[in-house]
């Protein structure tokens, strides 16, 4: 007679029940054999499984399913048939980053369909309501390897995994030795994207990699704007993301920015008589920001030497300029502090923290679990935990409907 399940048991059956087996099947049957016959889906089940449940390695899983009844039905699993731990390295190395990056996109599509990509957020401009905006983001992934007691010719020390390098001092780690994680995250906390690096390449270096292979990944869908950190704030990349990857870049700026002599201290540029100007609107297709002083002068008590002539005009603008992206994409670009689109939108960057749990709690316990070394299998460490974030809120959405 069987027993009655708890209903965090029921929750934990249902999850894995509502995992698209048959596209998991067709994208493993595009590989050569993936492991042993008879196993079919449940090798990649069993990678989620252990994302899920923070199990720390393939020879503890193998433990866990002989033990354990829930994780055994979960991942269609018979208790005389439980795969040994290599049986997972050979999946890992016959599938490849390839193959799980192409199970992670297909519920990353299957997320768009449902709009999870683009979730309605009040008041926004409305050249991005409707599309996808991404944030930046990278976590640190601390090594399992260690050093060979060696240095090279720069005098940088030899690690048993050429892969890793020290990296800046960390919150956590006193001596960072390993990689970093770099990702493009949906603002609904959906991870599209991810690429690692050794610690101690700056994520200057890697945020236009990441959006040529998001491009790539996905040149059907509608990619709108990047938010980024202080940490990203260069021309250069104010300038290559908006011209060559067709994307808004919404970088906060740093405290020490500073606007030039014609400029006023919000950034708009001043009238003949030194009254800053407002915004009027962002023109994209000319690739330009228009101004208007809106009759400044008229506010201020104290009377104008010169006569302006455009106080005579009609219009309730007055005077009126324009500012290129191209003289100064930093400073002038389509979305400077100020403007509508990079206020608030700034305000998504601590927000996918504050209301997205899920993904930060994802990337957060990645770190823990690694005992992975290489590149390609660190890659696959990450994207598994790509795969679960995903699942994690399709889930969430088929339970609450938000």
């Amino acid at each position: 007679m069987s027993r009655i399940r708890t209903f965090q048991e029921a929750d934990f059956l249902k999850y894995f029940r509502q995992i698209n087996k048959r596209a998991i099947r067709q994208i493993l049957s595009q590989h050569r054999s993936t492991g042993p016959i008879g196993y079919a889906t449940s090798l990649v089940l069993a990678r989620i499984l252990k994302v899920k449940e923070r199990i720390s390695s393939d020879r503890e899983l193998s433990e866990k399913l002989a033990r354990i009844q829930i994780y055994r039905e979960a991942v269609g699993i018979k208790r005389n048939r439980i795969p040994a731990h290599n049986t997972f390295n050979t999946l890992r190395s016959r599938l490849g980053v390839e193959g799980f990056v192409q199970v992670h996109k297909h519920f990353v599509l299957q997320a768009y369909k449902i709009g999870l990509l683009a979730p309605p957020i009040p008041d926004l401009p409305e050249v991005v309501k409707g599309k996808i905006i991404l944030v930046g983001d990278s976590t640190f992934l601390k090594a399992v390897a260690r050093t060979k007691g060696q240095k090279d010719e720069n005098d940088n020390w030899i690690f048993t995994d050429d892969s890793i390098a020290f990296g800046k001092p960390h919150h956590k780690h006193k001596y960072p030795v390993g990689h970093r994680a770099h990702t493009l995250i949906a603002v609904s906390g959906i991870p599209v994207v991810s690429l690692i690096a050794p610690a101690n390449e700056s994520d200057q270096a890697h945020i236009l990699p990441l959006l040529k292979t998001l491009r790539a990944r996905y040149p059907d869908l509608p990619f709108v704007c990047v938010i980024l950190d202080a940490g990203y704030d260069a021309e250069d990349l104010h300038r290559d993301i908006y011209t060559d990857m067709e994307i808004t870049p919404i970088i906060i700026r740093k405290p020490s920015i500073k606007w030039g002599p014609k400029l006023a201290e919000t950034g708009t540029p001043l009238c003949q008589f030194g009254y800053p100007t407002r915004r009027k609107g962002i023109e994209y297709n000319h690739g330009r920001t228009k101004f208007a002083c809106y009759h400044a002068c008229l506010e201020d008590p104290q009377e104008l030497i010169f006569t302006c002539d455009h106080l005579r005009s009609k219009s309730r603008f007055g005077w009126m300029t324009h500012t290129y992206f191209k003289d100064d994409f930093r400073r002038q670009g389509p979305a400077v502090p100020g403007s509508r689109l990079y206020e608030r939108l700034k305000t998504l960057l601590t927000g996918i923290e504050r209301y997205y749990g899920l993904t930060k709690e994802n990337r957060y316990y990645m770190e823990h679990n690694n005992t992975y070394m290489g590149h390609d299998n660190v890659l696959i460490h990450v994207i598994e935990h790509d795969i679960v974030a995903t699942l994690d809120i399709l889930y969430e959405h088929s339970k609450t409907g938000k």
